[in-house]
């Protein structure tokens, strides 16, 4: 596209990633900024892995290209420094066989999921701080701690009643579940 207009939707070819699903491009002095898209909540959840070294590179490019179209939410256990198995994260169990069929299909990669067993996602608010003051209260009991691609806490929940009652205890902790959350506004 040799010229676009205020309101065109375009579509760019983006080989280092430096763009996402909803980027504001802009040029002259003012800077534009819309709030981020919220993602669904995922409702699936498992880890992902490569049964064979050899394919790793392939992997690699594949999960990041699919992450990037946004088939998937990508999680990490808390305490992983991005060297585990990562987890996926979906509203159905339909995008996990489509990215598996195209990371067969077009990145040469057979690939495992391994599901585990919570069927819930919250971002919880406040950061951290609030997730491990929540975890000293013993509150937290039964809900994983991952995060996500920008390291803000996600909750996994094995049922809508531990939700609740989170939420219902806020006051006490102060922690807030939101059951999406929106790309973080970053300035370049």
């Amino acid at each position: 596209v040799a010229e676009a207009f205020p309101g065109d939707v375009i579509g760019i070819n983006n080989p280092s990633g430096l763009l996402s699903i909803g980027d504001t491009i802009y040029t002259g002095n003012t800077r534009i900024s819309f709030p981020g898209i919220p993602s669904f909540s995922p409702e699936v959840f498992a880890y992902f892995s490569n049964p064979n070294p050899s394919n790793y590179k392939n992997y690699r490019k594949g999960l990041k290209e699919l992450l990037e179209e946004g088939a998937v939410q990508l999680l990490r256990e808390r305490d992983d420094d991005g060297n585990g198995n990562p987890i996926l994260a979906a509203v159905g169990q339909l995008q996990f066989d489509v990215v598996q069929h195209r990371m067969k299909n077009e990145y040469g990669c057979d690939t495992k999921l391994e599901p585990i067993g919570y069927n819930s996602a919250r971002w919880a608010e406040g950061g951290w701080e609030k997730v491990d003051a929540a975890k000293a209260e013993g509150i937290l009991a039964g809900a994983f701690q991952a995060k996500d691609k920008w390291e803000r806490p996600v909750m996994l929940f094995r049922n809508d009643w531990k939700i609740k009652q989170l939420v219902d205890s806020n006051d006490e902790h102060g922690m807030a579940l939101a059951p999406c959350a929106a790309t973080p506004d970053i300035v370049e």
